[in-house]
């Protein structure tokens, strides 16, 4: 159920995920959006970064934040994982509410995994029922300027007949969940540590 005109609850989410069990990836190669492989012809590749923060406090709370599924409720969208941690092979049912009454839903599958000390993120890939055919990585940094940097690729291509029609709106869609994401992480960046007792 890729377009609906009720609220897609976490309910809803949870379901698209428990039907998935049996499905495969809609796209390859696995790791476009980490560089691994290049661009298939067709897809269009969209890479956007910000410096969302400054030092290691910034740095921890936004990665435990992104590896944990909370980046993404900041940034509005209704998540559904199969596990509250992000790990590969994790499925997980995401909507989001696009204009009025519509809402999109959609289901992504964890294809890899980035740990590597000032590096932590991942990037998922589309299974049966997303509007999009492709992967999106979500890659935080710590770089040696003591600045956080959040980098969100997405190599894509319509998979719905309503993102095949919609061209540049759906485009534009995009655009706008990635600054939501980016948003989100300079909210969770600069909000104060918690307090443990």
């Amino acid at each position: 159920m890729p377009l609906t005109r009720k609220v897609v609850d976490a309910t809803a989410c949870r379901s698209l995920v428990e039907r998935s069990a049996n499905d495969s990836l809609t796209y390859s190669p696995v790791g476009i959006s980490l560089g691994w492989q290049p661009t298939p012809h067709g897809y269009r590749d969209v890479t956007t970064e910000r410096v969302v923060g400054t030092g290691a406090e910034a740095y921890a709370k936004v990665g435990y934040a992104l590896m944990h599924w909370q980046l993404n409720r900041e940034a509005g969208f209704q998540v559904a994982p199969q596990h509250e941690q992000v790990r590969e092979g994790v499925r997980v049912g995401i909507a989001m509410r696009v204009a009025g009454p519509l809402c999109v839903s959609a289901i992504c599958k964890v294809v890899a995994v980035v740990a590597e000390g000032d590096r932590v993120g991942f990037a998922y890939g589309t299974l049966p029922k997303h509007p999009e055919r492709g992967e999106e990585s979500f890659v935080l940094t710590h770089r040696e300027d003591d600045s956080v940097v959040l980098t969100v690729r997405a190599v894509s291509r319509p998979a719905a007949w309503f993102t095949k029609l919609a061209g540049p709106i759906a485009h534009g869609f995009q655009s706008r969940a990635t600054k939501r994401y980016l948003d989100a992480a300079e909210r969770i960046a600069a909000a104060p540590a918690p307090q443990h007792a």
